[in-house]
């Protein structure tokens, strides 16, 4: 009698064991389902086009890559200071296209070849910031994110120490990825190895990807724009690496391991999955990015043809996703097209700005439009 008492008892704490852990599951579904929702717009009274941009504390700033020009503007779209840059002498700025306020204010770029800039509130050029070695970057888009402020540090991608070539098939296996740069003394410190979950960490060839990663308090946050990764290190221990979570998207698609180096798959007969944009905030992490085009779709509707490359959008989903601190998962939010890229997402909780691809709604305008965006959690 008394085996057959504990044995009910046992088997009434394993379902109240896993009613509460069912409970505890349904929540965290509950709350993390999210949508995106268009609250507003401003108009700036420019013409131009946009190779990257900034928002921060009720301030952007963007960069024309034709007049190569930088324009700051404030919430309600006026223009506060604007100014182009000769490429060569004095006050001269070569492509500041990538653009990162402070909480302070201060504003620093990167051109997308990697040259370090710090800006003066009327944008004009205070300091270009010089390491002691060459970069041997030769691309890079500026909405990529891959420049922060830490600790008085900026922290960059910026490949070339030892003569390291960021286009080798194995850079990302044999070199530290990004360079820690003290802005009192000057000196670089290289950080950040890629860890072991990564394919990139083996001696097999893969596509060549966008790197992209942000900082929230002490901890980067790194991903690369094929894998499903994000890799998590702590900058207080000279960026130890910590732990990496996969943020599981439904579709993904992947051409896989290559068989020679240098061999490009993607956009030549199908499309991978790519993460497109990074936000790291204090209450989650946000992705931005688009699931991939299949093989037989790619090659009926000649997607690899340049005439055709906006007919990408007809055939792939964009999505956002947001990461929370406890490693749990947002739904996919949908992100439809007529959203370009976002400018910057400082919390989950506040709203943001987005540039509107008036090229994919199909209207032509003497101005800039920015959508104002909020996410919302699903009652």
């Amino acid at each position: 009698m008394t085996r057959v008492w504990i044995y009910l008892c046992l088997l009434v704490a394993f379902g109240l064991a896993c009613s509460s852990a069912d409970q505890e599951k349904n929540l965290i579904l509950e709350t993390n389902n999210w949508e995106l929702v268009i609250l507003d717009s401003i108009q700036v009274d420019y013409l131009g086009t946009i190779s990257g941009a900034e928002y921060k504390n009720g301030k952007g700033v963007f960069f024309n890559y034709k007049e190569n020009k930088l324009v700051a503007f404030d919430s309600t779209g006026r223009i506060l200071n604007e100014n182009s840059f000769p490429y060569e002498g004095p006050g001269s700025l070569y492509y500041p296209s990538k653009l990162r306020f402070t909480e302070t204010g201060a504003l620093f770029s990167a051109s997308f070849i990697g040259w370090l800039y710090e800006l003066n509130p009327d944008l004009t050029l205070k300091q270009e910031i010089k390491l002691p070695f060459p970069t041997e970057a030769r691309d890079g888009g500026g909405f990529y994110r891959t420049l922060e402020y830490w600790n008085n540090s900026l922290i960059s991608f910026y490949p070339g120490r030892d003569g390291a070539n960021p286009y080798d098939p194995h850079f990302f296996r044999d070199h530290y990825l990004l360079e820690k740069i003290n802005l009192e003394t000057g000196d670089a410190t290289p950080i950040i190895k890629i860890p072991s979950i990564s394919r990139y960490a083996s001696d097999k060839f893969y596509e060549r990807p966008w790197l992209q990663f942000g900082v929230k308090g002490n901890t980067l946050e790194l991903v690369l724009s094929n894998e499903t990764f994000i890799h998590k290190y702590d900058l207080t221990k000279g960026g130890e690496y910590m732990y990496s979570i996969d943020f599981m998207p439904s579709k993904f698609l992947d051409n896989g391991e290559h068989s020679q180096k240098y061999q490009y798959i993607s956009g030549t007969r199908m499309l991978d999955g790519n993460i497109r944009q990074f936000f790291v905030t204090e209450k989650g992490s946000v992705l931005i990015y688009t699931e991939g085009i299949e093989e037989d779709v790619f090659l009926q509707n000649e997607l690899k043809l340049p005439k055709n490359f906006p007919l990408y959008k007809q055939f792939q989903r964009q999505i956002l996703r947001i990461v929370f601190p406890n490693d749990s998962l947002s739904n996919e939010i949908v992100v439809p097209y007529k959203i370009g890229k976002i400018l910057n997402i400082e919390s989950v909780e506040k709203p943001f700005y987005a540039l509107r691809d008036d090229e994919f709604i199909g209207e032509e305008q003497d101005f800039l439009t920015f959508y104002k965006l909020q996410l919302r959690r699903r009652e």
